[in-house]
């Protein structure tokens, strides 16, 4: 197993320093298909969507199919993290989410499965674009993915402020639903020294971001949280005499529940619109980005439970679902299944941090947890 871990911290750090942001992760892609070929050649490899792609690992007797999927994307932020000898080669895009531990989890799972295993199939999934909440849902649309059709679906995620190695779930939502929106309203530009003569969106905008306060206000309770936050302004142009015409503001609007987001969203639509009505302007808005909330079924979450005690992990049970987004909802709306936390180790700078660098300690649990639950599906 050492000398397995070594090989998976090696691709683990390569991985690391070589990141990509969504819809551009070819070169990921390429890598990993080269790695598990070389490594643990899988039965088949499906394409699918962009980057994605599936391996399939078809046990020695027929059983049930079980995937795990891990995300091949990272973000636009840029590594601080000048001390160590795998950082990014890339200026602004870091892998800060931990994506590249998953990865490297999900081939040390495809390692555990060179021999196949003794009953059903394993099917792992490398997807796309999960930072933009649309890589699930277009590999599952995707024609190619009616050649897997799982009976179990399992992810996991790197926690930071947890205990390396722990394992945390919960039935019912573990991530929130999520939208992320733009309004923008358009009117007509003035002389600064007369905006009167024109249609600004400043008012408006301004009162619109105020509203967001008390739309959150509410919904927001104390057993089921509500977010309602402006993310992005844009106004008008440099220069001091002209009173501007056109401008937006960008709002995620985050809650466990999908009919909480979508009554908030609504909300703002309309307070948008009295604004446009009341100031002469004209307003559309735009939906950028939907993660589904990940909502893990009884039977799913059972089966985490379970493994965790079969490798001796301390297991966690969550009260409360974690306020970001996981476009793994795509999955477990669709087919049985779970999402878990794995601990990163309670001193670890929190994702999308910087300085955020995914332990290389906790991949054997991570592993491990996966393997038990190939076994578990499929007893």
């Amino acid at each position: 197993m050492s000398s397995n871990i070594d090989l998976l911290t090696h691709l683990r750090h390569w991985l690391h320093a070589h990141p990509e942001l969504s819809r551009h992760e070819g070169e990921t892609a390429r890598h990993l298909r080269g790695f598990l070929i070389e490594h643990a050649p899988p039965d088949a490899i499906i394409p699918l969507q962009g980057a994605g792609f599936a391996a399939v690992y078809n046990g020695r007797a027929a059983d049930k199919t079980v995937l795990f999927r891990c995300e091949l994307d990272a973000l636009p932020i840029h590594e601080i993290n000048t001390g160590i000898a795998y950082s990014s080669v890339y200026d602004g895009v870091g892998h800060k989410c931990g994506h590249d531990g998953h990865m490297a989890i999900m081939a040390g799972l495809a390692l555990c499965l060179a021999n196949r295993p003794d009953r059903g199939r394993v099917v792992l999934l490398f997807q796309p674009d999960e930072e933009t909440g649309t890589g699930a849902r277009s590999c599952v649309q995707h024609q190619n993915f009616a050649q897997i059709e799982p009976d179990y679906v399992f992810a996991l995620h790197n926690l930071p402020g947890f205990p390396a190695g722990a394992v945390i779930c919960k039935t019912g939502t573990f991530a929130s639903e999520v939208k992320y929106a733009a309004i923008k309203m358009t009117g007509k530009e003035a002389h600064s020294a007369q905006p009167e003569t024109g249609h600004s969106p400043a008012i408006a905008l301004a009162d619109l971001m105020l509203c967001a306060q008390q739309i959150q206000a509410r919904y927001d309770r104390p057993d089921a949280y509500a977010l309602a936050v402006p993310v992005y302004t844009q106004m008008g142009v440099q220069a001091s005499g002209v009173a501007p015409a056109q401008g937006e503001v960008h709002f995620t609007v985050r809650a466990a529940l999908a009919a909480t987001v979508q009554q908030m969203w609504q909300d703002l639509r309309d307070h948008a619109t009295t604004l446009a009505e009341q100031y002469g302007l004209n307003v559309t808005f735009e939906t950028r980005e939907d993660f589904a909330a990940t909502t893990n079924g009884q039977a799913g979450f059972d089966m985490i439970q379970q493994a965790a005690v079969v490798t001796g992990r301390p297991f966690q049970k969550l009260d409360q679902p974690f306020r970001w987004g996981e476009d793994f909802g795509e999955l477990t709306k669709r087919y049985e299944g779970a999402m878990f936390g794995l601990g990163a180790g309670q001193s670890q700078p929190a994702l999308h941090n910087p300085d955020y660098d995914f332990p290389d300690e906790i991949l054997p649990d991570g592993i491990e947890m996966f393997r038990a639950l190939v076994a578990i599906v499929t007893a």
